[in-house]
């Protein structure tokens, strides 16, 4: 996650999420787990797409 916001990508779902939750007052590890369980979110269901 420190890697993903040390480089800002066009269009990253994650990379926006992160810093929203800056932008609400939230912690920065706080910020970043959240944004990690969001990755871990959408791979799940790409995952999923695969094997469906």
């Amino acid at each position: 996650m420190t890697c993903l916001v040390m480089q800002k990508k066009c269009v990253d779902p994650v990379y926006d999420f992160i810093k929203k939750k800056q932008a609400e007052g939230k912690a920065c590890k706080v910020a970043k787990i959240a944004g990690f369980n969001k990755f871990l979110k959408i791979y799940y269901a790409r995952v999923m797409e695969v094997y469906q």
